[in-house]
């Protein structure tokens, strides 16, 4: 479905979110520093890091083939591809049509395969390790997260993301029954795994007990290292955008400048409260076994189950 979101406004949507994507970043980490009583190193600090990556040499496993130098430009441009689907400063279907919420969550399937092929290309142990699990947790998150868009798009009638948003406006919250509380619930037990963060993943260490999505990135030195981090910092932001576009979708729609300002900035104000929300759980517990996440994903699923029943009855 088409409307009048112009394709511009699209792709400066898509270039805020890999901007922010690392500010996000930031901000968990120092909020997380904060709780734990340390000082923690500046919100910028992602930046700096991509732009130390960027200017290093490139060390590859001789095991590698010629696809592995490929691999951390496809994870980016497929996440970024992604960030194109998410409402940021305005509502409503763009005028050419680019997909809906089921591709942004297959471009991020997308990319967490080709991050794992990666992983294994190289034919490092760390890599195997992380890819493997990965892989395992997956299965677990992508069908929930997709039965969390089927149950919000039953009410409305579509899953477009900018339709969603648009169709549910400011009076979302009046219009909220339970299956809705219950999509919302699955998506917050979701956001953790799917962000790689505690109680699922520790993005802060890289012991080989506990990474799954750093053990993948181990593999890439320099600036695929930075591509793929790049990435990373996209992917949550994206995520976190789909949380807010299917529960938080209140916000300006105008195409003026002053709306496109306001929407930014309410934007960024959902974003920072779901940043919050991450770092709240990380420092309030910890990692889970690996043979307890899928436990812990259970609920998820549940919850989705039952907010999908809830709109189909």
């Amino acid at each position: 479905m088409t409307g009048d979101k112009p394709l511009g406004i699209v792709l400066i949507e898509m270039c805020i979110l890999v901007i922010l994507g690392p500010l996000v970043t930031g901000i968990i980490q120092k909020i997380k520093a904060r709780l734990q009583n340390r000082q923690g190193a500046g919100i910028l600090q992602p930046y700096f890091d991509l732009i130390k990556l960027l200017g290093k040499g490139t060390v590859q496993a001789d095991t590698a083939s010629g696809f592995f130098r490929s691999i951390p430009v496809l994870v980016l441009a497929t996440t970024v591809a992604a960030g194109a689907l998410v409402p940021v400063v305005q509502s409503g279907p763009p005028a050419f049509p680019l997909g809906d919420a089921l591709m942004l969550l297959g471009l991020l399937a997308l990319a967490r395969f080709l991050t794992a092929v990666g992983a294994l290309d190289a034919g490092g142990a760390f890599g195997g390790m992380g890819a493997s699990r990965e892989m395992t947790i997956a299965p677990l998150v992508e069908p929930v997260l997709m039965m969390v868009v089927f149950s919000t798009a039953l009410a409305v009638g579509s899953t477009e993301l900018g339709i969603l948003a648009e169709q549910r406006g400011t009076s979302w919250i009046l219009a909220w029954r339970a299956a809705d509380f219950l999509g919302l619930a699955a998506m917050l037990v979701l956001l953790p795994a799917e962000t790689g963060r505690i109680p699922v993943d520790n993005p802060d260490t890289h012991l080989e007990l506990t990474m799954l999505h750093e053990g993948m990135l181990l593999e890439h030195s320099g600036p695929g290292l930075g591509c793929m981090l790049l990435a990373s910092h996209t992917r949550q932001i994206v995520t976190l955008g789909l949380a807010a576009a299917l529960f938080f979708p209140i916000g300006p729609v105008g195409a003026g400048v002053t709306g496109l300002l306001l929407g930014l900035c309410t934007f960024a104000l959902k974003i920072l409260v779901l940043a919050v929300y991450l770092a709240l759980i990380e420092s309030s517990y910890a990692k889970l076994r690996l043979f307890q996440v899928p436990q812990y994903l259970g609920i998820g699923f549940v919850l989705a189950l039952m907010s999908l029943a809830l709109r189909i009855l």
